[in-house]
């Protein structure tokens, strides 16, 4: 989701006047996830799985890269001949019945858009419901039936779904927007305090961080590296990266921080006219109708996201932004070792 202004950190690091009268409901919000961490620390629930279970979230509300994390973290470990498997809430899904097992061609309405863009890019099982520890037992299920066996289960999301217990936590930060003000919401953007952090086994940050000291002592960071553009109607078409430079194209972004997307088309050359949608829009062909409003043809580019939810009815010229995420070899061999001692 889209940040409120007053939610962002002002340089002269000063509380906007709309944090200040919804403190009374931050400091409940804050108390409220105290408590339910103390609680899950008290007691540990019982693991639902032989396998080791890494949760990837965050500690803000929005987008901070869990997505292409996950990538990332999935390649390694299968280069560890380890096999994985991923559950998820299913955000933005509308199935009536859970849990439900995602493959290729489910549709991104009933599941999700990321859960279907995971198991494309990645073809590993995944399971999605709002109770992940249903999930993590249906997706074993159906992976033995399949005769496999998993080794990793990760799950995307999930950090204060204290009804899983789990091996290792990642939380991710977004390197422009850091943690906004500091404060939990309605003041802020945090589901709890920022010393949460200091509970977890790692800290990414998407992108070089602003704000590191104030974080976490330790911060990996992963960078995500633009290798090209994929044709939505025809995926076995795609463009180099410096095809688009200097040429005019329309963008939009149904994204947690739209801004980042478009600044890396203007890194590409791009000339960039956006339109924002909300965080995990699910497109219809309305929404584009302004398109065929234009006197000359446009590209139009959109991140990898927002293409699985458009794929249905695309143009001949709507065009996805393929990245590749990027972490230290150093940080990879981090994971392992922990969780070699988990």
């Amino acid at each position: 989701m889209s940040w409120p202004s007053f939610w962002l950190r002002a340089d002269h690091n000063k509380i906007a006047w709309q944090s200040r009268l919804l403190q009374p409901l931050s400091w409940l919000v804050c108390r409220t996830a105290r408590r339910r961490l103390q609680a899950y620390e008290t007691q540990h629930p019982p693991k639902a799985t032989q396998a080791k279970v890494i949760v990837v979230g965050n500690v803000v509300v929005g987008g901070s890269g869990k997505t292409p994390f996950i990538m990332w973290l999935v390649e390694h470990l299968q280069q560890q001949g380890l096999a994985c498997g991923l559950v998820s809430r299913g955000y933005g899904g509308k199935a009536k019945h859970w849990p439900q097992l995602v493959t290729q061609d489910s549709d991104p309405k009933l599941v999700g858009d990321e859960p279907v863009m995971l198991v494309k890019q990645l073809k590993i099982p995944m399971a999605v419901s709002p109770n992940r520890v249903e999930a993590i037992q249906y997706l074993e299920t159906m992976a033995k039936e399949q005769g496999q066996a998993l080794d990793i289960i990760i799950s995307d999301d999930g950090l204060q779904h204290y009804a899983m217990a789990r091996d290792m936590e990642i939380a991710m930060v977004d390197g422009e927007r850091g943690l906004g003000n500091g404060m939990c919401m309605p003041s802020g953007p945090l589901r709890e305090p920022k010393r949460r952090l200091k509970k977890v086994d790692f800290v990414v940050s998407n992108g070089t961080l602003r704000y590191p000291n104030a974080i976490a002592d330790n911060i990996e960071v992963m960078r995500l590296e633009p290798v090209g553009f994929r044709n939505l109607k025809h995926p076995d078409q795609t463009l180099p990266i410096d095809a688009l430079k200097n040429k005019a194209v329309f963008a939009i972004a149904g994204i947690g921080n739209p801004a980042r997307f478009y600044r890396t088309l203007k890194r590409l050359g791009a000339i960039v006219e956006s339109k924002d949608f909300a965080d995990h829009k699910d497109y219809q062909p309305k929404d584009f109708l302004w398109l065929k409003e234009q006197k000359e043809a446009i590209p139009l580019l959109m991140t990898e996201k927002d293409a699985v939810k458009c794929q249905s009815f695309a143009e001949d010229d709507w065009w996805y932004l393929e990245v590749k995420p990027k972490c230290s070899d150093v940080f990879a061999e981090k994971i392992i070792k922990k969780l070699k001692k988990a």
